[in-house]
Parts: structure tokens; C-alpha cells; sequence
């Protein structure tokens, strides 16, 4: 074999590894039939159902869905029958996933966050506990499980960064019963509470950390304000104020890729689910661009406390749109182009779809 051609057959294997390398994988949870779906976002086509019936009960209702960074594990929750289920996804959106670990929570598993590092998933209830328990992902073990009074807690979220000084994360969860923001710092697997932010007359029932860390925005179910914090890695979080959206009834939050846009699912009465665009200028600072985008068919009109129904897929171009709620709730995922700010396509569900996230496959 000349060099030449040596040359030609390694360039060739290069990209082909290459186009390999780093496949893109979304997961949807179905609450009602108990089973998980693939999205290939290159194509914005979806697998058959995938662990049909093996995710706990019907009845229990699956709703959360996060995946590890490196895209070989998804987490999914059942609300009623208080678990969690860990999936090796490594596959690829053509290989068949496999339940690898489950675990028991002692409250109404509903809402998840992981950390940066992969370490441990934080866990809130769809109840009444004030706890928040925090699991092992190694070991699929309950690391802790902490009540924190009347600080309750129904959505969950880790900030990206961890603070050099506190060797921590900051921790948000919202508490919709008594309009709060609660901060807690996560040393390892323990979390210590810090303070409420009484964020009245809203009612969240969501919050999201920007890409950097700096900034956070609460979803609010009962209005037009969207609670907006700015975040230093585990030093403070300032109440900045509300942003005002054109339609109400708030559920999820999800920011570009780059930090410089967050994307808000509104679902109220009237319009049904509207996705309303807001510019992320600096630490804390957001306004509201005046746009909104209708997501077709209309979803239903309440809230799920802490799922994440919207998601946008690894290359930022597009926004998938999932179900706020059930009630009321389509079996199909609209697809919103982020360039042109307009649905575009959307993708038909074997049930109806409610945590969705994305995540590239590491090699």
C-alpha cells in the first residue's frame, strides 16, 4: 500500500469516527403509558416506545426526565410510586436502553436536578414534605434525605458553578404554597439552608439557573410577574424583581445555550401554551423582548411542579415544547425554530410527553 493511499483510508476512518463522535440524544417521559422515547434532534425524529411498562406503575405517572453530561444515563422519575429510575442510554438512539438502578424516595418523587459533576441527583416532592432527598448516581443509593421545616420545597435546581470559597453549590427550590425562593448550599450530599425570598403576590412552581450560573428565573403559576435573582456561585442571590410577560401561567424556564435569551412556557387559559422570549443581559438583568411564541396543539392550562417541559436540543437551534400538565395535555411535541422564533414541525408521542431533556453521548 503507497503512502498516498494510506494517507486517503486514515482521513477517511478520521471522519468517519468523527461522525460518530458526540451523538446528540433527547428523552421524553410519557406519564400515562409508562414508557420513554428517543429524539434524534439532527432529523427531529422519535424511537417506538422504549421500557414500556417496566418504569413502575401506570398509575404512578412518569414525569421528570434529566440525563447525565456525558448523555449515558437519564433519570427518570414516578411521581406516585415514589421512585426513580436511572437508564443507560450509552447505546445511542438506535440501541435498546436498559434500567440499570432503582431508588425509593420517601415523598412524591416529582421534580430532579443533578449536579455538575454527575455526583448526585436532588430530588423534590409533588406533595406536601418539606424535604428534599439527595441520591448517589454511582450507587443508585439515598445519600440523604433532609426536612427543612416550613421551607418547602416543589421545584429543584443546582447552579452550574461551584464556589471556591464554600466548596459548594448553590441550591434553589421554589415553594408555590407560600410564594417563596428558598437557597440552600450543597456541601457534598448535605445541604444547609441559608434563607427564603418571599416573592409575592407569585406563586412559583419552577426555577432555572443561566448557563454561568448568575442568574436565575422562576416560572410562577398564577400571573403575569416572572420573579427574576441574581446569583453569585454560592455567596448571595439577590431578589432583582419581577419581569413582566404578555400572557400568564408560567410552568417552565429553560436559557440559550450562550446565556443570552431564556425561553418561558406560559399556558394560560386563553392562549393556551405560549413561549415568551426574554433577553438575559447581565447577572439578574432580564427583560422581556414582547415576543411570543404560540406552541401548537394547545397543551393543557395548569401546572406540573418542577418538570421541565421545555428543552432545547445540543446544537441550540430549537426548542422542543412538551406538556405543562396533564390535564388537558397533547401527545405531540412542538418544535420551535429559535432563529425565526416560529414552530416549525413537531413530533408525535405514544402518550403524553412531559419531562424531556437533551444531552450529547460522550465517546
Amino acid at each position: 500500500m503507497n503512502k498516498k493511499i494510506f494517507f486517503m483510508l486514515c482521513l477517511v476512518f478520521s471522519l468517519v469516527s468523527l461522525s460518530f463522535a458526540g451523538e446528540k440524544i433527547g428523552v421524553f417521559a410519557n406519564s400515562n403509558t409508562n414508557s420513554i422515547q428517543f429524539i434524534d434532534p439532527e432529523t427531529q425524529t422519535i424511537s417506538a416506545s422504549l421500557l414500556k411498562g417496566s418504569l413502575g406503575s401506570y398509575g404512578g405517572g412518569l414525569f421528570d426526565v434529566v440525563i447525565t453530561s456525558d448523555g449515558k444515563t437519564a433519570i427518570v422519575s414516578n411521581f406516585g410510586d415514589s421512585r426513580i429510575f436511572f437508564i443507560d442510554i450509552s447505546g445511542g438512539f438506535d440501541a435498546p436502553p436498559t434500567i440499570v438502578g432503582k431508588t425509593h424516595i420517601p415523598f412524591f418523587a416529582e421534580d430532579m436536578a443533578l449536579t455538575p459533576d454527575d455526583k448526585y441527583v436532588l430530588i423534590t416532592d409533588g406533595g406536601f414534605a418539606p424535604s428534599i432527598a439527595v441520591v448517589d448516581v454511582a450507587t443508585h443509593k439515598l445519600a440523604n434525605i433532609q426536612s427543612f421545616g416550613t421551607a418547602y420545597s416543589n421545584a429543584i435546581a443546582v447552579s452550574p458553578c461551584k464556589s471556591i470559597e464554600f466548596g459548594a453549590y448553590m441550591v434553589l427550590s421554589a415553594d408555590y404554597f407560600q410564594g417563596r425562593i428558598n437557597v440552600f448550599r450543597l456541601y457534598d450530599a448535605t445541604l444547609d439552608y441559608v434563607k427564603s425570598i418571599d416573592v409575592l403576590p407569585a406563586r412559583p412552581v419552577n426555577v432555572e439557573f443561566s448557563p454561568d450560573g448568575h442568574t436565575a428565573i422562576a416560572a410562577t403559576a398564577n400571573g403575569y410577574r416572572v420573579p427574576v435573582f441574581e446569583v453569585s456561585c454560592c455567596s448571595y442571590v439577590n431578589f432583582k424583581g419581577f419581569v413582566i410577560v404578555p400572557h400568564k401561567s408560567g410552568q417552565s424556564c429553560v436559557f440559550s445555550p450562550d446565556g443570552t435569551k431564556a425561553y418561558y412556557l406560559s399556558n394560560s387559559v386563553y392562549y393556551r401554551a405560549m413561549i415568551e422570549v426574554l433577553d438575559v443581559t447581565g447577572p439578574g438583568q432580564v427583560t422581556s423582548t414582547g415576543v411570543s411564541i404560540p406552541a401548537r396543539p394547545k397543551k393543557g392550562t395548569s401546572q406540573l411542579f418542577g418538570v421541565d417541559t421545555i428543552a432545547i436540543e445540543p446544537s441550540g437551534n430549537y426548542l422542543y415544547v412538551a406538556n405543562p400538565t396533564l390535564s388537558g395535555g397533547s401527545e405531540r411535541i412542538s418544535i420551535i425554530d429559535l432563529v425565526i422564533n416560529q414552530q416549525v414541525n413537531y413530533v408525535q408521542a405514544n402518550g403524553i410527553p412531559t419531562g424531556i431533556a437533551f444531552a450529547t453521548i460522550a465517546d
